[in-house]
């Protein structure tokens, strides 16, 4: 390594984002923003397409099967994206599936070969959660001698399956040098699949303080006003929040308003508990507590600063959150929280900041959000807020990132 020159990194994200999303509040583009005047970054991006069985076995056989294509990424520097679109096709023959994994490895090699030709080799490989395409990252580390990190946003159910490359996927853990979970939650999966992980550490998730801000603000309508953030709704238990609402308001308890953000309010929801096909805001309409919900829709990163700071407290409902990253903003913004114990945000979430109750228990949810409302003015925001940027903010974030960069570097 040219100890002269910023070390190279070659970032390879994960399950989020895909090709198609939008750089807002992706983790690996914000770390690599965070970090770019200490460290020269490219990012390989694969996205796996589906072929028909037929098709491929016919190809393959009579070698005119094109494994791969380049593709653009519309939202990085093209000099400084390697982007391609390729295949996997499950359940084939043994030696036919073996034949594919030799030629995509080969493919990669020859990838990496043309970055080196270039005179950029990276000193590091950071992959940001497992994915296809860190099976092949993982590769080229292993041959080139080059460490590799994976910091692990998720959590994969890996119960039953005996795919061959969905085995190869899972050796990923225990082939990379190190892994950074974002909470206690990650880590606790990870062993408890009993992955033998030669190295780990927690390191959090970037919470962005320098976006997200704690501003005093006053009540601007007679009603409490209640955030609930989700980008979908699997694991996020929203019907949960609906008979929580219900709860509330039998008890007398309706002074009260919660906005939803970030979902469609006119697809399907409730495919995921029952056979019904009502819409979120049908089922809404359906438990008599339309006067309770305001739906906000999706809201860009860059204007969901201003949606925490216009209500009082965050409510999450979700049964399993591998970070919390939502809550993690509304405190930065000073919001105290109503949470469910989910997991990750049992590593931030306390006494000063909010309450967490069991999970799919609307009862203790709500005797919780009437307990916060109660209590409201003994929150202190800038306290709330302090904390989190404390320990996920912009500084101390890079400074662990970076830390755990040079370790891997200097220490191989």
């Amino acid at each position: 390594m040219n100890l002269m020159c910023k070390p190279k990194v070659l970032l390879v994200p994960g399950w989020y984002p895909e090709l198609s999303d939008s750089p807002l509040r992706s983790f690996f583009q914000e770390q690599m923003w965070l970090l770019e005047n200490d460290f020269d970054f490219k990012v390989f991006v694969g996205q796996r397409s589906a072929i028909g069985r037929k098709k491929f076995i016919n190809q393959i056989l009579h070698r005119e099967y094109n494994l791969s294509k380049r593709i653009d990424y519309k939202y990085l520097q093209k000099e400084q994206t390697i982007a391609i679109d390729y295949t996997w096709v499950k359940m084939l023959p043994k030696f036919l599936e073996q034949k594919q994994y030799k030629k995509l490895n080969k493919i990669f090699d020859s990838i990496f070969k043309n970055l080196e030709s270039s005179n950029w080799k990276p000193d590091l490989i950071h992959i940001q959660s497992l994915s296809d395409t860190a099976v092949f990252a993982c590769n080229l580390g292993e041959k080139y001698n080059i460490p590799v990190i994976l910091t692990e946003h998720n959590v994969y159910s890996f119960r039953g399956i005996e795919d061959f490359f969905e085995k190869e996927r899972q050796n990923v853990y225990e082939k990379v040098n190190k892994v950074l979970c974002v909470s206690n939650h990650v880590l606790r999966h990870l062993l408890i699949n009993n992955f033998n992980l030669k190295s780990f550490s927690i390191i959090g998730n970037f919470v962005d303080d320098r976006h997200f801000v704690f501003q005093e603000r006053k009540r601007k309508t007679e009603k409490y006003q209640i955030i609930f953030v989700a980008g979908h709704y699997s694991c996020k238990d929203i019907h949960i929040l609906i008979q929580t609402a219900r709860y509330l308001v039998d008890s007398g308890f309706t002074n009260f308003f919660i906005n939803i953000i970030g979902l469609e309010i006119d697809k399907s929801f409730y495919y995921y508990y029952t056979n019904s096909n009502y819409s979120l805001k049908e089922e809404i309409d359906k438990s008599g507590l339309s006067d309770y919900f305001g739906f906000r829709g999706i809201v860009s990163g860059d204007k969901m600063t201003f949606e925490y700071q216009d209500n009082s407290i965050l409510v999450s409902t979700s049964f399993s959150e591998t970070f919390g990253l939502s809550i993690a903003e509304a405190l930065l913004c000073g919001l105290p929280v109503v949470c469910t114990d989910s997991g990750g945000p049992r590593d931030f979430i306390n006494e000063i900041n909010g309450i967490i109750v069991p999970i799919r228990d609307p009862k203790a949810l709500g005797d919780a959000i009437v307990k916060v409302f109660d209590n409201i003015a003994k929150y202190n925001g800038k306290q709330i807020s302090d904390e989190i940027r404390e320990r996920f903010g912009a500084k101390v974030f890079s400074e662990t990132i970076t830390n755990e960069y040079r370790s891997a570097m200097y220490d191989k």
